[in-house]
């Protein structure tokens, strides 16, 4: 699979898992296919960190859309009440974890005393209350170093996901690991790119659509 085909499944279930979220919340399957989405994503930063002719704009693209989505999820997640909840944990939404997740692989590429900084924003998430928290800081981590071994990268996807589980006394997170699958077929080539920032914008729009939806029925 190229990255391409992988960031169209990472959006894909992305969208089944939000659809299940706001719209059928009593409907467990579909949000155990949106488990998939978030590694995939990590390994696609991990991969697009390598890869970026500009590393600077990378990133400042990810703050961007870290501010520019957080009202869109905060009226996904709590409808008219977005506004009383903007105070409260204002870094839930998933790209405010990218932006930590990218901090991290540049302090892990340059290593020694940085390699404290790396995990020092494991627990800064996890200190935010980002999406994942650290659990997302070192997947991608993990799939950054182990880049040229796939075969490792699961396995750190694996024995992340089963921590993370334990530490939050729930499995649902479990399915994250089924991941691995299309990650293994993985074959290092760019493929079909979607259109300029489309993944950056479908993640805002999704919400603000999923949400229109919900209102009108």
């Amino acid at each position: 699979m190229s990255s391409a085909a992988l960031q169209c499944l990472a959006l894909g279930t992305m969208l089944i898992d939000h659809i299940g979220f706001r719209l059928f919340p009593q409907t467990e399957p579909l949000r155990m296919v949106g488990r998939l989405a978030f590694p995939i994503f990590a390994f696609l930063l991990a991969e697009g960190f390598v890869k970026t002719g500009d590393r600077k704009r990378y990133f400042l693209r990810l703050g961007a859309f870290a501010l520019l989505s957080e009202i869109p999820y905060k009226i996904f997640v709590y409808g008219d009440r977005w506004g009383t909840y903007m105070g409260v944990n204002p870094w839930r939404n998933v790209f405010f974890e990218l932006v930590l997740m990218f901090l991290a692989l540049w302090c892990a590429e340059r290593g020694g005393l940085f390699w404290l900084g790396a995990g020092g924003l494991a627990v800064l998430a996890e200190a935010l209350g980002t999406m994942y928290g650290g659990y997302g800081v070192l997947l991608a981590m993990g799939f950054f170093l182990f880049r040229e071994k796939r075969w490792a990268g699961m396995l750190c996807l694996g024995a992340l996901t089963l921590l993370y589980c334990g530490f939050h006394n729930s499995w649902f997170q479990i399915w994250a690991v089924g991941a691995a699958v299309p990650l293994g077929f993985y074959n290092g080539q760019q493929g079909r790119r979607l259109p300029r920032y489309f993944g950056y914008v479908f993640y805002p729009a999704h919400l603000l659509a999923i949400y229109a939806v919900w209102l009108a029925f």
